[in-house]
């Protein structure tokens, strides 16, 4: 009887290459990155002179000992400026009532079009603590320039248009010398931000909302 040999088998385990996750480590770093990178420090001098809803001259020295928090935009903006200033006052009703050391402030990007009644109108709809600034043209331009924002007119046909524009908060300290660029997030990170700004201003933090659960 002849002995019959069978083929040896051989298992080999094939792991999967290190490159993808190699990448996907690298994207997230990136990505961390640029989000740190949308917020940004740089100094600022007579940050805006506008009128407000009144047509009253309104100036960041109108408010001394205030954190200014900027937002830009406009009342035609279909979903983009609700979103961010509803984020803007629910973050300052988390931190409590150290918010009334923060005045937050709406600067239209459209003066053609937002003025009185309407820009009134818009803000209060939000929160009677937003200020709704408009001015002239070279004026929202100068306030734009200050605090590196960003617009510009699109026509959407029919003589209509819509208004493209960075989306950043700005954040200003009472001494008027610095501003802060901060990449609009989610409500509870824009407060964290403002607790962490008034805190570096040497604002007292004793009445903040449960500070401890910022920390």
């Amino acid at each position: 009887m002849v002995e019959q040999k069978l083929p040896k088998l051989t298992t080999r385990v094939r792991f999967p290459s290190p490159a993808p996750f190699a990448a996907l480590i690298l994207a997230l770093c990136l990505a961390v990155a640029g989000a740190r990178a949308d917020d940004t420090r740089f100094a600022v001098d007579h940050v805006f002179a506008l009128v407000d809803a009144d047509g009253k001259s309104v100036s960041d020295s109108d408010y001394p000992g205030k954190f200014l928090l900027i937002y830009f935009g406009y009342t035609h903006c279909a979903d983009q400026c609700p979103t961010a200033l509803s984020a803007i006052v629910e973050a300052l009703d988390e931190i409590g009532p150290a918010a009334d050391r923060v005045q937050p402030i709406f600067i239209t990007v459209d003066p053609e079009r937002d003025r009185g009644p309407m820009l009134r109108q818009f803000t209060a709809a939000f929160d009677p603590r937003i200020v709704g600034l408009t001015g002239s043209g070279d004026q929202v331009a100068a306030a734009a320039k200050a605090l590196h924002i960003d617009y510009g007119k699109v026509s959407a046909g029919d003589d209509d248009y819509v208004i493209d524009h960075s989306t950043n908060l700005s954040i200003i300290g009472p001494d008027r010398r610095m501003a802060e660029s901060v990449r609009l997030t989610e409500p509870y990170q824009i407060a964290a931000k403002l607790i962490d700004v008034l805190a570096k201003g040497g604002a007292p933090l004793g009445d903040v909302n449960n500070l401890r659960a910022w920390r």
